[in-house]
């Protein structure tokens, strides 16, 4: 057993901030008024069942070479675990149950031999994965958990060997027609909202970027995007709300995973009007700084445009589930004049939006752009991804993190969106 300076100590923390973290909970909605629905009274509160905090996973590491290399992470309790395999890239899944991870010593846990990456966090609500980026196509040699402490300490150990490209399709192969698909693992029935609509009003979809398991861009100072884009875009629901007969439904009001599909799926089962995605990525140009607004376009407007779209739209990837497919949605010739439409509206509405925007916060040169995004390809509604700065950028980094400038933008997003459906509310 590898010894860990401090390790009760690091336990006995990190199940102290078990007590005070939050289980991640569903997609919430934001609206100008009370929403009956979420309106729970105490008999009612009192007969919910009580959730099991989630595990803590307080140490891990990973050694090794190229010939074999081993995974652990010591957790506080025993629990269960399922994995499978993924090609193009190559990857090794992990699901648990709900887990916080408080590594005593993250150094311990950065790749080397056959892993080339880990990432791991929640992926829905009742769910957390480890997702392990394979170097080479490998096998499993073991994956169990073991009892180190009798009733107090637990360990996953995971044995990874190489293997041939032939082989490791051929055990996909056999693992898909077992299990079906990677992308039917994450459930999603827990987000599923039926719209309601009112005459007279109008449906804004907030979507901050990234959540749970798919951290983001990271800035220089260590900002994490999904943390960024989550409290940017609660503000900028606030603020919509408050402006106008508007109902504003956030994707996700927790740090929580959601794939590209859901989505747009989600904007699309309230009927949304117009989409908001928020984000603040990073890249190899660490001059370029200021805000942009993107719209959908089939290709890119130019090299960064193009740049960000291959990024952004990996997230799924990053999560542990499959491409997403490249389906053609226009499918007939009214449904190509309402995708033109469509993006005639996403146009003007990031005029109007890079116009407020620039009477508050840096633009950047050329701030109206657009590339093949996913999360914006609901054909049927107006949509914008928003890049409020580059965390690549520490003048940028500094400002997005401060709350004065975020409510200066939220403020401004506010005001566009009023302009924009102005001549619908008269």
């Amino acid at each position: 057993m590898i010894a860990y300076p401090g390790r009760l100590k690091s336990l006995f923390a990190a199940l102290f901030l078990t007590m005070s973290a939050s289980l991640c909970i569903p997609a919430l909605a934001v609206t100008s008024k009370p929403d009956p629905a979420l309106d729970k009274s105490p008999a009612t509160a009192t007969q919910l069942p009580q959730r099991q905090p989630p595990a803590v996973v307080f140490a891990g590491r990973i050694a090794g070479d190229a010939t074999s290399t081993r995974l652990f992470f010591d957790f506080d309790r025993k629990i269960d675990f399922s994995s499978f395999f993924m090609e193009k890239p190559d990857r090794l899944v992990i699901d648990g149950p709900p887990m916080l991870f408080r590594f005593a010593e993250p150094e311990l846990i950065k790749p080397r031999g056959l892993v080339s990456f880990l990432r791991y966090g929640a992926i829905t609500a009742q769910k957390s994965r480890i997702v392990v980026s394979l170097a080479r196509p490998v096998k499993l040699n073991r994956f169990e958990v073991v009892e180190i402490e009798e009733g107090k300490i637990f360990r996953l150990v995971v044995d990874l060997a190489p293997t041939g490209p032939a082989a490791f399709r051929q055990m996909i192969a056999e693992q898909r027609a077992r299990f079906g698909a990677s992308g039917e693992v994450a459930s999603k029935g827990d987000r599923v909202q039926v719209s309601n609509k009112q005459p007279g009003r109008f449906t804004i979809v907030v979507d901050p970027g990234h959540g749970g398991i798919d951290g983001g861009a990271k800035g220089i100072s260590g900002t994490r995007e999904k943390d960024l884009t989550l409290a940017a875009g609660r503000k900028i629901a606030e603020k919509i709300a408050a402006a106008g007969p508007f109902d504003v439904k956030m994707t996700r009001n927790d740090d929580v995973f959601l794939s590209l599909g859901e989505r747009v799926a989600f904007a699309q089962r309230n009927q949304a009007d117009l989409v908001i995605s928020v984000h603040a990525d990073t890249l190899r140009q660490k001059w370029v700084r200021g805000a942009t607004v993107y719209t959908l376009s089939k290709r890119a407007s130019d090299e960064l445009a193009s740049q960000l779209a291959v990024s952004e739209n990996m997230s799924d990837l990053i999560a542990g589930l499959d491409n997403p497919k490249e389906e053609d949605v226009v499918q007939d010739i009214l449904a190509d004049l309402t995708a033109r439409e469509t993006s005639v509206f996403s146009r003007s509405f990031s005029r109007i939006l890079v116009g407020r925007l620039g009477q508050k916060v840096n633009l950047i040169k050329n701030p109206q752009r657009s590339a093949a995004f996913v999360v914006l390809k609901a054909p049927e509604i107006p949509s914008v991804l928003v890049e409020l700065g580059y965390l690549s950028n520490r003048k940028d980094e500094r400002l997005m993190n401060e709350a004065e400038w975020q409510d200066g933008v939220a403020d401004q997003v506010a005001r566009a969106v009023s302009d924009f459906f102005k001549p619908r509310m008269e």
